[in-house]
């Protein structure tokens, strides 16, 4: 659930909230980006541990202004890095959401934000990853 409220006589609302998965488990890393209709601004917010994030534009939590935005997440997947008995450096990435929420044009998220707005963030795990925990 995100709470939108009026910052003093600043024409920015405060948007904080929480990402979680279909199922309830909240999403617990990553970042929340907003963009705005015109393509001309961008506002995010890191993903906490416990799902929650603060929307600003150059730090988090300073509010954004009223409108309609597309909504995507990235760096969400747990990256681990490694050298090999060789001292060769590997990555291992697991996926943990559907790919599809990484780009505004195929997330299917966006919302008006006004002074009066509730809404909720709910995203899917991967396809081959769905039903599996």
């Amino acid at each position: 659930m995100i709470l939108l409220t009026t910052l003093g006589c600043s024409d920015k609302i405060t948007v904080k909230g929480t990402v979680k998965f279909s199922d309830g488990e909240p999403l617990t890393k990553g970042e929340v980006f907003f963009g705005n209709a015109a393509g001309t601004h961008q506002y995010y917010g890191a993903i906490k541990p416990d799902g929650s994030f603060s929307l600003g534009g150059l730090k988090d939590g300073e509010g954004i202004p009223a409108g309609k935005y597309s909504v995507w997440l990235v760096r969400v997947n747990l990256t681990e890095y490694g050298t090999d008995e060789r001292g060769r450096g590997w990555v291992n990435e697991t996926i943990i959401m559907d790919p599809k929420f990484e780009q505004p044009q195929t997330s299917g998220l966006s919302f008006d934000i006004d002074k009066a707005a509730d809404i909720e963030i709910t995203v899917e795990r991967p396809p081959a990853a769905r039903g599996r925990r």
